[in-house]
């Protein structure tokens, strides 16, 4: 690993994600912590007499934490290798970096992610298209931002012929253009004058995302320009500036969405509601009924109920402290005996389940393995009882 990084010019297109974090253990690493720690030893003697900072280990597991934060998803893996080489080097060299990194104040690094999307994205434009001959990370902010009127100009200049066959038009008026993109062109031909990965030309990034079931939907206001792009599966919702939205705008755009053809015809959008609403704590009674009854209502127009069913209860059983208690009791009732892996599941990771929604799957739940399950729970939680009633948990549980 010493030697691959000593002699980076040699190996840069050899280098993968996970060679590049294998050295952030490396000795040459450990040096930029110990090189931090003697300075603030010095520091803190001066005024206190001691150094009562963190451990080595505890620095260390930051620095590398925070370093890997800023290394964007939609990179290819040698690119995510190379930019982690380039943010050790700086690090090495700078020990401002170096300090950031360990303390976590990152505040300088907010626009490294994006501005590391575009260097490689649009490699072609930058000046320096040598990553590792950038000395800075305000010297890459500069390159991406002087770059962007020369790649938005190329954008414009393009035309993609089969970029109306894989547009999907949900909404065309006065205001919105709501659309599902199936093809690369359609993604170019929209995401112009965009910072979107899927719009960038000559790049794959569209077939990373795409499927045909999880299709990207492209939102464009037609007052203001402004353009929007939500992909469901990994649940990005960004501006034109590849900037995640805020709750309180992607709200108002998915409401428009599901408002259109396409909530009927995409299932990723009703399971992406259930999954949000399941969460949704209310005061058990009227209005948590109304929500269920909601979901209820979604359940039934899927094509296939059980997967979803199952998803809902690994989050009720795995998440229960943002899962409130009558979503596991409308899951554990009788509408959804047809599914055993949903009431099994349940009855298996008891430990967060309330005693009478076991006592109702012990009883009634028709499958003797779910009985059965159940009961051995409750045996378990039961503590002493008086005599008098040891009898009554006897018969209940046979």
């Amino acid at each position: 690993m010493k030697f691959l990084f000593e002699n980076w010019r040699q190996y840069l297109n050899e280098v993968s994600f996970d060679d590049a974090k294998e050295i952030l253990d490396s000795k040459r690493t450990l040096k930029i912590i110990k090189a931090y720690r003697y300075e603030k030893e010095q520091e803190s003697r001066a005024m206190l007499g001691t150094y009562s900072g963190p451990t080595i280990t505890t620095q260390h597991r930051n620095f590398k934490n925070y370093l890997l934060d800023q290394i964007p998803d939609d990179l290819t893996n040698n690119q995510k290798g190379t930019s982690v080489l380039w943010l050790l080097k700086l690090s090495r060299d700078n020990p401002n970096y170096a300090t950031s990194f360990i303390e976590g104040s990152t505040n300088r690094f907010r626009k490294v992610w994006d501005h590391l999307e575009t260097f490689f994205h649009h490699q072609r434009f930058m000046p320096q298209q040598d990553l590792m001959q950038v000395k800075s990370i305000e010297d890459l902010e500069q390159m991406a931002e002087e770059a962007k009127d020369e790649i938005h100009g190329a954008q414009e200049k393009k035309n993609y012929l089969d970029a109306e066959q894989g547009t999907e038009i949900f909404r065309d008026d006065g205001e919105w253009f709501i659309a599902a993109l199936h093809n690369k062109g359609a993604a170019c031909e929209l995401g112009k004058n965009t910072d979107w990965c899927t719009a960038a030309p000559g790049l794959d990034y569209f077939e990373d995302y795409y499927e045909p079931e999880d299709p990207l939907f492209y939102f464009g206001n037609k007052g203001n320009l402004n353009k929007f792009q939500f992909h469901y599966g990994s649940r990005q919702f960004m501006d034109r500036r590849d900037n995640r939205l805020d709750k309180e705008s992607f709200e108002v755009l998915h409401d428009m969405l599901i408002q259109t053809e396409a909530y009927n015809k995409y299932e990723i959008l009703k399971i992406f509601d259930l999954k949000r609403m399941v969460q949704i704590r209310l005061v058990e009674g009227p209005a948590s009924q109304g929500l269920i009854d909601e979901m209820m209502e979604i359940l039934n127009t899927l094509e296939d109920p059980r997967a979803i069913l199952e998803e809902l209860t690994e989050m009720a059983t795995m998440d229960h402290f943002n899962i409130p208690t009558y979503i596991l009791r409308w899951l554990a009732s009788e509408e959804f005996y047809i599914y055993t892996g949903v009431a099994r599941r349940i009855a298996k990771y008891h430990d967060i389940v309330p005693s009478d929604i076991l006592e109702d799957l012990a009883k009634n739940n028709p499958y003797g393995g779910t009985r059965k399950l159940a009961k051995t729970a409750l045996e378990r939680r039961i503590p002493p009882t008086p005599l008098h009633l040891q009898e009554h948990f006897k018969r209940f549980l046979k």
